[in-house]
């Protein structure tokens, strides 16, 4: 094998060819540790320094100390919390209405499915009604067609009957 390739394993890790293994100092290996969730010794501070609200970096340090900045960041604070109470009054009135709605539709939809019974029950009435017409016509046009024939004959007897006599 050519002697690129080959690799030298130590009890202290990999080794290329040519190069002799590190000697490392008696006692533990060190081990690098990651954070688990969120420690503080990793995690950046949560809090914000008083001097720091505002983005007071950009001011100069005499205007941090007497607040300069703080008031445009309570009039915001104040603005914001203005909307907020806004639109949560906003959103209230909108579930009372949301409410009101469902309840209207839930009415109809009771409503419907009575309807939707009485269509069924008026449909097969009007079935029968129009069966019942048509059977009427039928004896109706029957009748029509056995008063002409008696027409038509009583007429030949008539003529007849005149023939005789004459």
């Amino acid at each position: 094998m050519s002697r690129a390739f080959i690799v030298a394993s130590t009890s202290s890790g990999l080794v290329a060819p040519g190069r002799a293994p590190r000697t490392r100092h008696s006692g533990p290996n060190p081990v690098a540790l990651k954070p688990i969730g969120r420690s503080p010794a990793y995690a950046p501070s949560l809090k914000k320094k008083e001097d720091d609200v505002g983005g007071s970096r950009n001011k100069p340090g005499i205007a941090r100390l007497f607040g300069g900045g703080n008031s445009d960041m309570k009039a915001k604070v104040a603005q914001l919390e203005y909307e907020l109470e806004n639109e949560r009054a906003h959103a209230s009135e909108l579930g009372g209405k949301l409410r009101a709605v469902e309840g209207e539709l839930a009415k109809v939809k009771d409503s419907l499915d009575l309807y939707k019974g009485r269509c069924k029950e008026q449909e097969k009435e009007i079935f029968k009604l129009e069966k019942k017409n048509e059977e009427t016509q039928r004896g109706f046009d029957t009748g029509m067609a056995v008063a002409k024939k008696q027409i038509k004959y009583l007429e030949e007897l008539l003529e007849e009957e005149k023939r005789k006599n004459q």
